[in-house]
């Protein structure tokens, strides 16, 4: 059994390592080649694995910038809900939700051409069929715990009296969501993609959008406005 054991734990061992070699040389490449130009071959070549090895991790390119988008953005959304908790809980949502943006954005703005290439291959990629074992369900299934944190956010707020007890936190968060997603695109596709300027644009929008569900003083954090 003790056999058994210490060689399963080198299988592993060894999984790991080849995983960690595949992800660094698709970083590599998509960085020094563009997304365009890069391909499956060089990538596999730079790993030191087969390229039918290379296919057993990732069926297609775009699965691979999937893959690095889902370590990245994991290590983002923990990082920055783990700071608001620690830091930031009795800040107002607005500014809960630029913090956590703000770290969205300054990632998607490190190779601003290489994140335009990754958002149109989500958009594409929305259309295709998931199977269970792709990097795009598993994109899929990350994009609801970021929503779920978000919602989260709102429900603190409502039961702080800041936000209306009546409003859906899911709906609100998708809502926040959804103008973050539409912002981040316009932003990158501009000639000087300026994290500040970025922030000040997407700040204004989710105040008017946030303005509607906020509680107006003289009345009840349940009471709907009219």
């Amino acid at each position: 059994m003790e056999l058994a054991a210490a060689g399963l734990g080198r299988r592993e061992r060894s999984k790991l390592d080849k995983r960690r070699r595949i992800s660094e040389a698709a970083r590599a490449v998509f960085t020094e080649f563009g997304y365009e130009r890069a391909n499956m071959r060089e990538i596999a070549k730079r790993a030191g694995v087969a390229t039918g090895t290379l296919f057993l991790y990732a069926p297609d390119k775009r699965n691979l910038l999937l893959w690095i988008l889902n370590d990245d953005l994991d290590d983002v959304t923990e990082s920055t809900f783990a700071t608001i908790a620690q830091t930031h809980a009795h800040d107002g949502l607005l500014e809960q939700l630029l913090f956590a943006f703000e770290a969205r954005y300054r990632y998607w703005g490190a190779d601003p051409d290489l994140s335009l290439h990754a958002l149109q291959e989500l958009i594409i990629a929305r259309d295709l069929q998931a199977t269970p074992a792709s990097h795009l369900a598993y994109y899929q299934e990350r994009r609801l715990v970021l929503q779920e944190h978000v919602a989260q956010l709102v429900r603190a707020q409502q039961r702080l009296g800041r936000v209306r007890s009546t409003e859906d936190p899911e709906a609100i968060a998708r809502l926040a969501l959804a103008i973050y997603n539409s912002t981040i695109r316009t932003w990158l596709r501009s000639s000087d993609v300026d994290v500040v300027t970025g922030l000040a644009e997407l700040r204004e929008l989710l105040r008017l959008a946030l303005d509607g569900c906020a509680v107006v003083s003289g009345r009840g954090a349940g009471e709907t406005l009219n």
